[in-house]
């Protein structure tokens, strides 16, 4: 019968500590504290020499690195043990930290699929350690609920082997999947029409003496053929200069410009749309095609010779650049004869720089000074920085309204 009794004195107990209501916490102890004693806050910061902030975070419990002798002022002025009031600091301490604790398993899946030194040099993180604030960041820039939804690309690339694992494979995995997600988001709804790419095609090269707004021109029209086109920009050592994707069966390709020439812009844009046009089928089977300048493999670089051909003779022959190239210095000279050439000028300097990249320097100064002043502009419409960057879903939402429509 004891024992019986014991028992039920146990389940009373048990249940009172549960329902009763929780202990004050250091902040309501304290408050209460000036109300009794009818006293300003100011004045209390005075009685017991500490600021403002550091007095708040120890209340609140945010203030994670704390001086022990100020729970010390607060025990004394508290009429507190002060094993009691460091106890409840550590208390709420965890209650507001406890749950903001990154699991060891998800800073080594975030170590394994990203490159953090790449993606702070690019302004994308400011962190290196802050895994709570890196996870967040990548979660809400791809629209994924969970980092552990992030898949690196495990496809091989359109003429590639894949048999040499490419170099810097992190940052080109994350900088491959941004660009598929952005081309999902848009889902362009027309079907992709080649005899017409092919009709249109003569005028695309004027419209590169817009430099403001030529480029957008031509991806407007481009969508309504079913190719979509974006510009990504360029990651920290990773060689980029375009790439053409298949996504929902249509042509997608990312323009980028690590080199950083208004020229070489467009020059991706054409050898991009050769790729659109002439390996179209192959690009298909292998779902992407990168236009990387340090893939090695040889029917890759055949086939990128032959784009590059192919863009080099469309925007500006080599035969115009035999007539041109004794008169580079006079700019007047170059700006009429790029006009006559329905071209922009600085494509003619760009040309000619790496025509001679080999032998002499001097003429990428030379292109470097005749680039247009509204080049940022002509970037501003198109691009996400890495550094300022919004999530996809919503940069698509403002994009759709004002291009791919």
């Amino acid at each position: 019968m004891p024992e019986k009794n014991s028992k039920y004195q146990d389940i009373n107990s048990l249940l009172n500590d549960i329902l009763k209501p929780d202990k004050p916490g250091l902040k309501e102890l304290f408050d209460k504290k000036i109300s009794e004693l009818k006293i300003t806050s100011t004045s209390v910061l005075e009685i017991l020499n500490i600021q403002h902030r550091t007095l708040k975070g120890i209340l609140d419990g945010t203030q994670k690195v704390v001086d022990v002798t100020n729970l010390i002022k607060i025990a004394n002025f508290l009429q507190l043990p002060k094993e009691d009031v460091i106890k409840m600091y550590i208390d709420s301490l965890e209650k507001n930290y406890t749950e903001n604790i990154v699991p060891p398993e998800k800073i080594k899946f975030i170590q394994e699929n990203f490159d953090l030194a790449a993606l702070k040099k690019a302004g994308f993180i400011d962190s290196l350690t802050d895994f709570e604030k890196i996870d967040s960041k990548i979660t809400s820039f791809l629209g994924l609920k969970s980092i552990y939804e992030y898949k690196r690309p495990n496809i091989k690339p359109a003429f590639s082997a894949g048999l040499v694992k490419p170099k810097n494979e992190l940052t080109r995995s994350l900088w491959i999947q941004s660009a598929i997600t952005y081309f999902e988001d848009i889902d362009n709804p027309y079907e992709y029409n080649r005899k017409a790419l092919i009709e249109y095609f003569p005028n695309i090269r004027w419209h590169s003496t817009n430099v403001e707004f030529g480029l957008l021109t031509i991806i407007k029209d481009l969508f309504k053929l079913g190719v979509t086109i974006i510009y990504q920009s360029p990651l920290p050592s990773l060689h980029l200069r375009g790439a053409t994707f298949a996504v929902n069966d249509k042509p997608c390709i990312v323009l980028t410009n690590y080199v950083g020439f208004y020229g070489t812009l467009w020059f991706a844009l054409i050898h991009e749309l050769f790729h659109v046009l002439f390996d179209w089928e192959e690009i298909r089977i292998n779902m992407y095609h990168l236009s990387d300048d340090e893939d090695n493999e040889l029917v890759v670089q055949e086939k990128e010779n032959e784009a590059n051909q192919f863009a080099r003779e469309y925007l500006f022959p080599q035969e115009k650049m035999n007539q041109i190239k004794h008169n580079l210095n006079n700019p007047y000279f170059v700006s009429e004869f790029a006009k006559n050439n329905h071209v922009h000028p600085s494509i003619i300097y760009v040309f000619n720089a790496f025509d001679s990249s080999k032998t002499n320097r001097m003429p990428w100064a030379r292109a470097r000074k005749n680039e247009p002043a509204e080049m940022s502009k002509c970037i501003s419409h198109l691009e996400n920085p890495w550094s300022n960057s919004m999530p996809i879903n919503e940069i698509v939402k403002n994009k759709k309204i004002e291009i791919y429509n």
